[in-house]
């Protein structure tokens, strides 16, 4: 019934279902199960609750299960989108928004990253803020699909739904408002997703770009599944497992522009995990706001 126990709890419920010969049969499991979760046994209770808590804990947001992506257009092309479906329980589909619709915050405490642009790749896909149901397509320059010219990704790039920079909201740190996107991530796991996978991470930092004068925060993250996840949780745990991570990351932020360069709030600090959690709190209200001005298919 998906409730883990211990062997000591599972002797104890093998005594009480079969003390004689070992062999349980449904009707006798029943009867401990019901022995053991009633009300009155609020020890059991309380086991069961936090043992269950902590199950869901590995499902976090079963509903995300439910999402998958459909490719439309020849890719590359200007023509190429990933949309996203959600499938209904009587077998129906329906498109949604990755930006929108996708919950920010799992039970869990973790936060779901929607992957634009997968590690060692350099097409420079995004969510399309500006259309319908948000899709994610190929960022275009003077009609021409756009790569990145400074080299692969090191990294998996993507953003977190529901959330927004917001123009009108100067950062202290930057004295430049927001770029009129959602909050950028980089997954520094050591997995490659694919374009529109969602994935559950922990948010470890975040570095304050300034890009065209605009605050474009990056948020460093990691799968939560990922086997560095365990031993990483937040900036001075990168540097400790990861020696040398977040320098290469700033320096390929600061530079893929060349001749351009771009620069840093905060004197070019990785800023701590308490600090890169407000900032998603921070853009997760801006984007509530969005929402309630222009509705749940709001474009930018």
């Amino acid at each position: 019934l998906g409730e883990p126990i211990t062997d000591e709890e599972a002797n104890e419920a093998l005594a009480f279902m079969s003390p004689v010969d070992g062999t349980v049969d449904f009707i006798s499991f029943m009867k401990w199960w019901n022995e053991d979760h009633k009300q009155e046994a609020s020890a059991a209770i309380q086991r069961y609750q936090a043992k269950f808590k902590f199950l869901k804990a590995r499902v976090a947001n079963p509903a995300i299960g439910n999402i998958e992506t459909e490719m439309t257009g020849p890719c590359p092309s200007l023509d190429f989108r990933v949309n996203f479906v959600y499938h209904n329980r009587d077998g129906s589909k329906v498109r949604i928004s990755p930006w929108h619709d996708i919950p920010l915050y799992n039970s869990d405490g973790s936060v779901n990253f929607v992957c634009e642009i997968p590690k060692w790749t350099r097409k420079k896909f995004e969510i399309a803020t500006g259309e319908p149901f948000n899709p994610i397509k190929q960022d275009t320059k003077n009609g021409k699909l756009r790569e990145y010219g400074w080299g692969d990704m090191m990294f998996n790039y993507g953003a977190l739904p529901q959330t927004w920079e917001d123009p009108d909201h100067v950062t202290e740190g930057t004295g430049c408002g927001g770029d009129n996107d959602p909050l950028d991530v980089i997954e520094i796991g050591t997995k490659q997703w694919h374009v529109g996978s969602i994935v559950q991470v922990k948010i470890l930092g975040v570095l304050a770009l300034i890009d065209d004068n605009e605050t474009d925060w990056k948020v460093l993250a990691i799968n939560v599944e990922d086997h560095y996840a365990s031993k990483i949780h937040d900036v001075a745990d990168i540097e400790a497992h990861m020696p040398g991570c977040i320098s290469a990351i700033h320096d390929w932020l600061r530079d893929y522009k060349l001749p351009h360069v771009n620069v840093f709030g905060y004197d070019g600090k990785c800023m701590n995990r308490d600090f890169a959690e407000s900032v998603v709190a921070e853009t997760h209200e801006f984007w509530k706001l969005l929402v309630d001005e222009r509705g749940h298919a709001a474009t930018v």
